[in-house]
């Protein structure tokens, strides 16, 4: 036995009566086992989120988590209703099986881990703390951007406001926006029915 899929009868009628939506996080190392163990989220029309799986991997490679929505996919009543937006953070593999399984579904990035993860960066490679929040925003700017047509320029003056840090700009370019701006800058995933759900974190609004 490698990988372990479980959930409960009612989380699986709650899957189907909010299906819009689904949050995917792993929590890592916090079982006796050692082991990534994956929490699959649903939204209601409320607001509020209910577990609607856990799946404890023995790795996160990319056949683990086919096999992992497989399962998830199984438990629709109907074959026409699948989940429309998935959340996620930048794991590869998860991203790659969302595209192999729910071939309808949107993977939105989490803002949440994104922003967490340039900000390190950000104090990794600018070595002017006075400079950090005005980076900073300059990046918010371009997550929050909301018209495709405008993106070129804000992403523009965000790369001007670092051009004495281009390793941090090119950390930028080469790990978020030019692979995955898609999913997550607003001008993109505002064209999907995300019900405001850019994070995987039920923690942030």
């Amino acid at each position: 036995m490698n990988d372990i899929f479980y959930t409960h009868p009612d989380s699986v009628k709650l899957l189907n009566a909010f299906s819009i939506v689904l949050l995917m996080d792993s929590t890592y190392k916090t079982n006796k086992y050692r082991l990534p163990l994956l929490e699959i989220v649903g939204v209601t029309s409320a607001g509020l989120t209910f577990s609607a799986a856990f799946v404890l991997l023995s790795t996160e490679r990319e056949n683990n988590f086919i096999w992992t929505l497989q399962r998830l996919k199984g438990l629709f009543f109907r074959g026409d209703v699948y989940p429309q937006v998935i959340v996620s953070d930048r794991d590869l593999a998860l991203i790659n099986a969302v595209s192999v399984v729910f071939l309808e579904a949107t993977n939105i990035l989490c803002r949440f881990h994104i922003n967490k993860n340039v900000k390190v960066k950000c104090k990794m490679f600018v070595d002017s703390k006075e400079t950090w929040d005005i980076i900073l925003n300059a990046w918010g700017g371009v997550v929050n951007c909301h018209n495709c047509d405008a993106y070129d320029e804000v992403v523009k003056g965000f790369e001007s406001v670092c051009s004495y840090w281009p390793l941090f700009v090119d950390y930028v370019n080469k790990t978020w926006l030019i692979p995955h701006k898609e999913k997550f800058v607003k001008a993109w995933t505002d064209k999907v029915m995300h019900l405001g759900n850019t994070t995987s974190n039920r923690y942030i609004s």
